[in-house]
């Protein structure tokens, strides 16, 4: 016997055979079916734990395999009734399909790229009103609003606002109620200086906040920069860029800075 992972080689009767195996850490705890997730959610959990069990042990060992599923699922809170359904579909799915695991055939490249993703917050009983949505072109998918780190936090020094990335900024001037907003990847004090020193480069390039010091003489409050919104993706940092700019009393962002944004949606802004 020679263990290996997840999966123990078995020598028996002068062949090679493989079982389902779990290491003395295995806790036996998965998604509950009493939390807060999407019910394709829990039966992706089913299915997965199928696959294993399916997939990575001989057919000896099969039995022993899946009544050990169902019991790990009842600890987790599973009806026997969803429990054994799902798994019932799940196989009858595996053997009509030549033991094939994608639930989609990915059958070209082009048919991968023309599917765009709704990602939306689960609610019971709302959320899944979205699934009308679902078409060859549009999937809905789903992920919950709690999660752990609202309620475990890592003990570190929190980051000066100087050295934070990936936010959305405003800076004010100090001499009227004009105002700036923009977004950057890199930290806010490289940004912010940029800005700055914009007013000493030899170059003839249109700076928004250089040209109302130089003709007005006003200055900026460089020293209480503002982060509206600290945001990791590129795509929702610029939407909420824009939301930022059109909320702005007297600002001074070029209309280039609202490209690709709905008017619709004006009015929604301006109501907040």
């Amino acid at each position: 016997r020679l263990e290996f992972l997840d999966v123990p080689l078995i020598k028996r009767d002068n062949r090679l055979i493989f079982d389902w195996l779990h290491k003395p850490t295995f806790s036996g705890r998965f998604l509950n079916f009493l939390s807060n997730h999407p019910l394709s959610q829990k039966r992706g959990t089913v299915f997965s734990l199928v696959d294993r069990a399916f997939f990575l042990s001989d057919i000896c060992f099969h039995y022993k395999n899946f009544k050990f599923i169902i019991n790990i699922l009842l600890d987790n809170d599973y009806s026997l009734n969803f429990i054994f359904d799902t798994i019932n579909q799940r196989l009858k799915y595996l053997v009509k399909n030549k033991f094939i695991v994608n639930d989609r055939p990915t059958n070209t490249q082009n048919n991968s790229r023309s599917v765009s993703w709704l990602t939306v917050p689960f609610v019971p009983g709302i959320t899944e009103k979205f699934n009308r949505l679902n078409s060859s072109h549009l999937r809905v998918s789903y992920y919950s609003s709690n999660k752990l780190h609202e309620f475990i936090r890592v003990h570190k020094d929190p980051l000066p606002r100087e050295k934070k990335s990936g936010v959305v900024y405003k800076i004010s001037c100090k001499n009227c109620d004009a105002s700036y907003v923009g977004q950057t990847c890199r930290q806010l004090k490289s940004r912010i200086a940029e800005h700055k020193n914009h007013i000493r480069w030899n170059t003839s390039t249109r700076s928004v906040i250089t040209e109302p010091r130089l003709h007005e003489d006003h200055e900026f409050d460089w020293e209480n920069v503002r982060i509206l919104d600290d945001e990791p993706h590129y795509r929702k940092r610029l939407i909420s860029e824009m939301i930022s700019i059109r909320r702005q009393v007297q600002g001074l962002n070029l209309q280039t800075d609202m490209e690709g944004f709905p008017k619709v949606y004006f009015p929604i802004i301006d109501r907040i």
